[in-house]
């Protein structure tokens, strides 16, 4: 039933074979064959007293409804664009007690081995970053009169709205985190923020994109030091701007055929453009490398629960049927080498 009715909202759905004869059922006829089913007298009633006896005598109405509810909502926190999403790593956590997160460092050098030579053992160093999974939620109520209305529209916008906001939800949490300490990131366990010039991922002195800023960006991250103060590989792979930015962007990382070799535009094709319309500063921008190659932002969910979940019950608050939408998301970084920023003008 609750396939039916989401088919209803997206025509595009391919009704599975139990929910064909349910396609063209509204959630009154939905009540009274779920009633009926349950031994339940049906006659004489209004399309109301059945909604409103479907809502209070078996359960599996407010769970066909959240179904519906649940399948609205992914398309549309799924189609929910995000920029700065595509810069990090996901995961997953088993609980919500703070997540560990050990990175180690270098591997240690091969020595040379000499005749009858002994192989000695070696060590690598390790640093330790932590974050944890918190939960987000809101309510929503569909109400009994949407229901006998058959209102399908404002049934699909309000879980719409919702997907949304989830997606809306989680984007903010990572810009928050990326612009937290003034724009300098968020505090390291070395005790300095996540763009600090002790990183070497921070511009000295704050300019516009240009040949010459996005060269020094990629040197920066280029010749990163690990915990054992060994250069590094580290590619840069994405720029990311606010909207402010976006065409100068575009023009810095266009393709174009130069007729001689210093027109020739070095970035084109090297660098991913990603835009974040929810970053506060308009000048701001950064560098950062593909999340598989390098430790640096990660967002876990909660175990088993990855996205927006959602529970529904009879309404206590509404006169219809409560839908409520959980999100157990969190984020940290977990290294500074994969990320530089410099502050724009």
């Amino acid at each position: 039933m609750g396939e039916a009715l989401y088919a209803r909202i997206n025509p595009r759905h391919d009704l599975s074979e139990p929910a064909r004869r349910y396609a063209y059922s509204t959630p009154v006829d939905m009540a009274k064959e779920l009633l009926t089913l349950r031994g339940e007298s049906t006659m004489a009633l209004s399309p109301a007293s059945l909604v409103t006896r479907a809502l209070h005598t078996t359960s599996d109405f407010p769970i066909i409804l959240g179904d519906t509810v649940s399948r609205v909502l992914r398309d549309a926190y799924q189609a929910a664009p995000s920029g700065i999403r595509r810069l990090g790593r996901q995961t997953t956590a088993r609980d919500f007690r703070a997540v560990n997160k050990i990175m180690l460092g270098e591997a240690p050098l091969l020595e040379k081995l000499n005749e009858h030579g002994e192989i000695k053992a070696g060590t690598m160093a390790e640093a330790r970053e932590a974050y944890k999974v918190e939960t987000w939620a809101r309510k929503i109520g569909i109400t009994r009169q949407v229901l006998v209305n058959d209102d399908l529209g404002a049934f699909s916008d309000l879980a719409r709205r919702m997907g949304q906001a989830a997606a809306e939800t989680e984007a903010r949490i990572l810009v928050t985190l990326l612009e937290a300490g003034s724009g300098n990131g968020p505090t390291l366990a070395d005790g300095k923020t996540l763009f600090h010039a002790d990183h070497g991922n921070k511009a000295g002195t704050g300019a516009v994109i240009s040949d010459a800023t996005l060269s020094t960006a990629r040197l920066a991250l280029r010749t990163q030091k690990g915990i054992e103060d060994r250069t590094i590989r580290v590619t840069p792979r994405n720029l990311l701007v606010p909207p402010a930015l976006e065409t100068i962007a575009e023009k810095w990382l266009a393709s174009i055929a130069p007729a001689n070799a210093a027109d020739v535009n070095p970035f084109s094709g090297s660098l991913s453009l990603v835009v974040e319309p929810r970053l506060s500063s308009a000048t701001r921008w950064y560098v950062s490398a593909d999340p598989g190659e390098i430790d640096g932002l990660e967002f876990p969910y909660l175990s088993g629960a990855e996205g927006p979940q959602v529970e529904s019950r009879s309404g206590w608050d509404v006169d219809g049927v409560e839908i409520r939408v959980i999100l157990d998301f969190g984020a940290g970084f977990i290294d500074h080498r994969g990320w530089f920023m410099n502050s724009g003008a």
